[in-house]
């Protein structure tokens, strides 16, 4: 049975005969007075619960099969003064169960014992699939125990109370407690899914930003990375050490790396370094720019540190090519105006050397200088080709050609020059496009190149092996070359091979790791190839040889010259 309740005026008469009948013991007046705040009168004065809405009366649903029982409820909430309540009733579980579901009140006093169910089964079924009952339940019993009282809180009540104790100073408190910590509950609730939420957002943001996001701990021993890191690392959370960075700093970098993060710590400062870390899917070393900020608690101190890791290593090798571009074009003027100054003299020189020789008869004692002059001024003349090839300033002729002719033209011219020691091996693609060259420049580029592999090799017995082929070249793979198909002239030699110093300088002019070189010969083939719109490239490392790759633009069109593969 469900009966609805409007609160009206307490009916004492009814409120009398329910007591006389031994319904329920009265607490005694200090149990009552613990529940109220007792003003100086001795009058009991109610205070409202903080933030409750005074023109709001609370829902109460009273389930319990005695009538009288619920009728003594009523009243005691009628009598509060410092509450508002309306009723709801019902005589069995199931029935206040269901009117539970189709109007939550805001508190539920359910009795224990109830003919179709007792009270903790009626708990469990209020929570039905859900986390908590749907609003405070307080639980009314005529017998009392601990136990009973653990097992209510347990499947959810908000409080429990002995029928014996009852009276109408406590329940009004009671169920209005009931209610504010039911609420306070729910509040908390929300807060801490906003809060599991809001951290689930922040993970997932971390997981979508393409930089590897890491925070540390103050001494910076890394506590989280997001997935970057492993995919770039390869390592887990517990190999990180400080930073994360003892297996993944390159050797050169990690003094000014510590360096600056000690700096940086005591300091408190934001923390910021280039420098690279090691890939673990192929083990290079990649430039990263590296920044972290600190976080401060109470008191201003360090609790963590939040940081970033951003590649950028395209950006260093744009920044290594164009230092280089402007080095080679610094130096190439220079080579271009010393080789014009030079070359005028020549002119001069050979010019009166050879009239002189035409001037004086044959046998003339001078004769013999004269042509000394001669010979070393056309020697003179050759170097200067060599400064303005490397300049890109020299007097070019192109045609169409067959670069696999020409790489036979040029080892055939220096066949005798060729230790018998070292094995040649021609490696040369078939049907390649023709290259727009000057002929006669490029078997001197190839043959400088084949003499430099000689060199390395020196004495000793090895193998050097000219391969040509067609390329497909991607953006950035070769310094300074767009993308594109290129005609490859590949010299590799089994020589004592060179270290990375001595890679960046090897087309330096002047530069040389010969004892009588003069350091043009490699410097004259970059330029002379760079105006051709190509590029080089070396590969090498001490004792295992070099490799020197020419790249030269290919025809878009036109006939395919056909090559001999030996």
């Amino acid at each position: 049975m469900i009966c609805n309740v409007t609160p009206g005026t307490p009916n004492l008469s009814t409120l009398t005969a329910i007591r006389a009948s031994g319904g329920f013991r009265e607490r005694n007046t200090c149990r009552t007075a613990r529940r109220l705040n007792i003003a100086g009168n001795g009058a009991a004065v109610a205070l409202h619960p903080h933030g409750m809405d005074e023109a709001k009366a609370w829902g109460v649903l009273i389930i319990d099969d005695d009538r009288g029982d619920r009728e003594i409820y009523k009243q005691y909430l009628r009598f509060s003064t410092a509450f508002q309540f309306e009723f709801t009733e019902s005589d069995s579980a199931a029935a206040g169960i269901e009117e539970c579901r189709r109007r939550p009140p805001d508190c539920i006093l359910l009795d224990f014992n109830l003919p179709d169910m007792d009270g903790l089964e009626a708990l469990t079924r209020l929570r039905g699939e859900n986390d908590g009952v749907p609003c405070a339940v307080v639980m009314l019993t005529a017998f009392g125990c601990e136990e009973l009282a653990v097992s209510a809180m347990k499947r959810g009540a908000m409080d429990y109370l002995p029928k014996g104790r009852v009276a109408d100073g406590v329940l009004p408190h009671t169920v209005a407690n009931a209610i504010e910590r039911f609420q306070m509950m729910q509040r908390l609730d929300q807060q801490r899914s906003a809060l599991e939420t809001s951290t689930q957002q922040y993970r997932t943001l971390l997981e979508a930003i393409p930089q590897i996001v890491w925070t540390a701990d103050a001494e910076g021993r890394v506590d989280y990375a997001n997935s970057q890191w492993f995919e770039y690392t390869g390592l887990g959370i517990e190999k990180a050490g400080p930073f994360g960075w003892d297996e993944l700093l390159h050797p050169e970098d990690r003094e000014r790396t510590w360096s600056a993060w000690e700096r940086a710590r005591k300091a408190g400062a934001v923390f910021e370094i280039e420098h690279r870390l090691k890939s673990g899917a192929d083990g290079s070393h990649r430039w990263h720019l590296v920044r972290a900020v600190p976080f401060r608690g109470a008191g201003q101190k360090i609790v963590n540190w939040f940081g970033t890791c951003t590649e950028i290593e395209n950006q260093k090798r744009a920044e290594t090519v164009n230092l280089q571009k402007e080095k080679l074009q610094s130096i190439g003027r220079l080579a271009a105006g010393i080789a014009h100054d030079f070359n005028n003299l020549l002119v001069v020189i050979l010019g009166g050397a050879s009239f002189a020789m035409e001037t004086v008869s044959p046998s003339h004692p001078a004769q013999k200088m004269l042509q000394g002059v001669v010979l070393a001024s056309e020697r003179a003349a050759k170097l200067t080709r060599k400064m303005l090839a490397y300049a890109g300033e020299g007097y070019l002729s192109f045609d169409p050609a067959d670069l696999n002719e020409l790489v036979r033209d040029a080892c055939d011219s220096l066949r005798g020059s060729i230790p018998d020691t070292i094995r040649t091996n021609f490696q040369l693609g078939r049907d390649l496009p023709p290259v727009i060259t000057d002929s006669q420049q490029m078997r001197q580029a190839i043959a400088d190149l084949l003499m430099n592999a000689v060199e390395a090799i020196h004495e000793d017995a090895g193998t050097i092996t000219l391969r040509t082929e067609l390329a497909q070249v991607s953006e950035g793979c070769v310094a300074a070359l767009a993308a594109g198909q290129y005609v490859v002239l590949e010299v590799r030699d089994t020589g004592c091979g060179m270290n990375e110093e001595t890679q960046q300088k090897i087309f330096d002019p002047f530069f040389s790791t010969k004892f009588t070189g003069r350091g043009l010969g490699l410097a004259a083939v970059q330029g002379f190839v760079r105006s051709h719109g190509g590029g080089m490239q070396v590969d090498s490392s001490p004792g295992k040889g070099a490799r020197f790759r020419m790249f030269l633009p290919a025809q878009p069109a036109g006939e395919r010259v056909r090559g001999m593969a030996s």
